[in-house]
């Protein structure tokens, strides 16, 4: 390796460990703030509104348009407000080809999802207890060259019946849908779909046609959840903003929009909606390749 590519490593990863903190600071806890306690409250009480039809064990996929909107942290915060309620949860990191629970958490295990699609014998060693937070994890495993073919398997199907009947909610973090396909193919095991949307950087283009996608392949949308709202508007009673649930909505301009919804300072929010329009995408994560270098190429991307 030349000194350039080990000086380029290098700065790739003090760049990931320094997102990686700033999000480990972000993980729910007793003592976070009461506007974040109570954003996921909400979010935690809709969701169980939105599958109140669904009997038993309640499955819900968390994604999003693109990366970097907050999926995986959304995913690991509603599984930590569900198990505050008494309720056993697990969580699911389906991101096969971006996996970011295992780093998120500071957490290993020997196996994972891709290991475990392969091999029903190693639940045992795959299913990690998260005792801090009350949850149990399958972190994503090793980085396959086929995962949209392994997540839309009859496999998956019998691993979701089998943990059904184990936990009371299963959350499951998926790929961005615009992306690669396999948000699309997962969605059928799935009761529900969160949809993550970052104020002023998710675009209105991909956001319609990941919503388009999912309806598609006849996925229920339950909600949205919306990061980075700002509350300095008529209306905010200090950090904390709550309004009745309504019809999603976009600005006229490329930024995202919102009426009837929820948020609060920290960039929590809540509402309900679709749309239909266009999009496109682009090359995420990298078969064949390590998940240290799929995910070194497509920060490069990024920058």
């Amino acid at each position: 390796m030349s000194s350039k590519q080990s000086k380029k490593q290098a700065a790739f990863q003090a760049k990931r460990l320094n997102r990686i903190k700033q999000d480990r600071k972000r993980i729910l806890v007793p003592n976070s703030g009461f506007h974040v306690q109570e954003a996921y409250k909400t979010l935690r009480t809709n969701v169980n509104f939105s599958l109140a039809d669904t009997e038993g064990s309640k499955t819900l996929m968390v994604t999003s348009s693109l990366q970097g909107e907050g999926k995986s942290l959304t995913a690991l915060n509603l599984s930590i407000s569900l198990a505050q309620t008494d309720k056993k949860v697990l969580l699911i990191d389906a991101d096969m080809r971006r996996p970011r629970l295992a780093r998120l958490l500071n957490l290993s295990a020997p196996a994972g999802l891709s290991n475990l699609l392969m091999d029903f014998s190693l639940l045992s060693v795959a299913v990690v207890s998260d005792t801090e937070h009350g949850i149990d994890v399958i972190f994503a495993g090793d980085l396959p060259p086929n995962p949209a073919e392994l997540l839309g398997s009859n496999r998956m199907q019998k691993l979701m019946d089998k943990m059904r009947e184990r936990y009371d909610y299963i959350i499951i973090d998926s790929p961005p849908v615009d992306l690669v396909v396999d948000a699309a193919v997962l969605s059928p095991h799935c009761d529900g779909v969160l949809f993550v949307v970052r104020v002023d950087q998710s675009e209105r283009g991909a956001v319609l046609h990941a919503i388009e996608q999912l309806e598609y392949v006849n996925a229920k949308v339950v909600g949205f959840v919306l990061n980075g709202v700002n509350t300095d508007v008529d209306g905010a009673y200090g950090k904390y903003r709550y309004r009745k649930y309504g019809r999603y909505r976009y600005s006229k301009t490329d930024s995202y929009g919102y009426r009837n919804g929820y948020g609060n300072g920290d960039g929590y929010g809540y509402g309900y909606g679709y749309g239909y329009g266009y999009g496109y995408g682009y090359g995420y994560g990298s078969s064949g390749h390590s998940q240290e270098e799929a995910l070194e190429r497509q920060e490069d991307k990024e920058d």
